[in-house]
């Protein structure tokens, strides 16, 4: 259709530069219209066509100048010059600008088909006496809003969850504030419920007074984020295999730390008896063993529930926890089991006032995980000592535990792949313990590493950012 308008376009124009020639004296309306029939072929029309009319406008011009007989008179000559002059400059000016329209529509394409692709909008949001907001099509479609209305600031505050209307709030505080750079996360709930997952980021853009404009870019990552929730939940559950794998490994070591309290309960409560029975009864030592009795109890009650948390499958919950407690918990489990591989544990926990923020079971699997390696890798070793050395520390805000063993050592062309899954040196091994070990680390915001001299030792250790303990906690 635009198409038939513009050749009707075209044969109206070329029909009045024909009447004005034929019918009229006038040198300069010719021309003004060669130039409007240019400017709208270059509109309407593909670059080669464009380019013929604009030919053909410099050949009429040419050859009515020639017919007329004008090259005659020199001021008709200057005239014609010129003529010739603009409508040439006009054409290439024409020209310069088709081209670089056909480039930036080529680009908005592009940038269009991306967005489309990559579920990103751009937004744009001015701060004055008022906030004013504008949004690609894309955008459009994050929010679910229909294509041709326009947007409002109430219409993003609808959208966005009631659980993070402060950060939509934040947001407009660090607009107002002008801050440099705006990046924020945060839940949009769609009219049938759906909630999506959303990252903005946003720049300044123009600034005058108290004027501020900002444009950004507007991610929809729900896809990203349910797929990071369900790889966490899919670890969480090869975690608990593993845990409870652990503790088959385990079940001695399980036995001594039950058995030992429950023997130190019988004959305390042995001796209770013989002091009461006694021709006079000596109740401060009956007293007394009594105490002993009630110390161990709890102490099995620890042990059992320290193994019931471990085999049970819970949702992972992160809170406050003294790090040097986790630890010393850990080698509990681990004392008779360290014992049966004939090692000599030291331990040196250096950080009593640590706290971190994390779920205590997990980071006790990822300790004795570390153990149960560092006391398999010295089974080889009889020509000196097995020594396992366990040590917390705070370092640069970090709590730290290095757990190293005096066994064999691992080939420095191995260490890389130590964390990888499924990559194992055991002959029965699964390759998933230390694997886990890291997601778990990474889980709460920590790193861990490793390092090793082949014939001397390796040196496992893992760090955690350390949290404020509020009154509460």
């Amino acid at each position: 259709m635009s198409d038939a308008v513009a050749w009707l376009a075209a044969i109206a124009a070329g029909c009045m530069i024909f009447i004005t020639n034929a019918y009229l004296d006038l040198d300069v309306a010719p021309t003004l219209f060669y130039i409007t029939l240019v400017f709208m072929s270059a509109n309407f029309f593909p670059v080669p066509v464009f380019l013929a009319v604009a030919l053909g406008c410099v050949a009429i011009l040419t050859a009515t100048f020639i017919a007329d007989a004008g090259y005659r008179d020199h001021r008709l000559i200057a005239g014609f010059v010129r003529c010739l002059i603009a409508l040439t400059t006009i054409t290439l000016l024409a020209l310069r600008s088709k081209r670089a329209t056909n480039t930036l529509r080529r680009k908005e394409a592009f940038f269009l088909g991306a967005q489309k692709l990559s579920h990103t909008g751009s937004v744009g949001f001015t701060i004055n006496d008022e906030v004013i907001v504008s949004w690609s099509d894309e955008a459009s479609r994050i929010f679910e809003y229909p294509l041709d209305e326009t947007p409002t600031l109430a219409m993003v505050r609808g959208r966005t969850h009631p659980d993070d209307l402060a950060i939509f709030d934040s947001v407009l505080e660090q607009a107002a504030r002008q801050q440099s750079l705006i990046e924020v996360e945060h839940r949009l709930v769609m009219p049938d419920g759906r909630i999506k997952y959303v990252q903005m980021i946003a720049n300044p853009l123009f600034k005058n007074g108290r004027r501020i404009e900002y444009v950004g870019a507007l991610m929809d990552v729900t896809a990203s984020r349910q797929s990071e929730e369900a790889l966490f939940h899919s670890q969480a559950q090869l975690a608990h295999v593993t845990r409870v794998t652990s503790m088959g490994e385990l079940a001695a070591s399980i036995a001594h730390e039950i058995n030992q309290p429950l023997a130190a309960v019988i004959t305390s409560g042995e001796s209770c008896k013989r002091w009461i029975n006694r021709p006079e009864p000596n109740l401060e030592e009956a007293r007394r063993s009594l105490d002993r009795i009630i110390q161990n109890s709890a102490r099995v009650s620890d042990v059992i529930a320290c193994i019931r948390a471990l085999s049970r499958q819970s949702e992972v919950q992160r809170k406050a926890e003294a790090f040097d407690d986790i630890v010393s918990d850990s080698l509990t489990l681990m004392q008779h089991d360290i014992g049966n591989h004939q090692v000599r544990p030291h331990s040196q926990l250096d950080a009593p006032g640590a706290h971190i923020k994390g779920d205590r079971i997990q980071l006790q699997q990822v300790i004795i995980n570390l153990i149960i390696n560092a006391c398999q890798a010295m089974a080889n070793v009889h020509d000196r000592t097995r020594t396992l050395r366990i040590q917390t520390s705070v370092q640069d805000n970090e709590a730290v535990l290095e757990i190293a063993d005096s066994g064999t050592g691992i080939d420095q062309d191995i260490l890389p792949s130590l964390f990888d899954p499924f990559f194992t040196t055991k002959p029965t091994g699964l390759g998933m313990g230390l694997s886990i070990c890291r997601s778990i680390i990474e889980f709460h915001g920590g790193r861990i590493w490793v390092s090793s001299t082949v014939g001397v030792g390796t040196q496992f250790l893992f760090a955690i950012p350390l949290t404020t303990l509020r009154h509460d906690e």
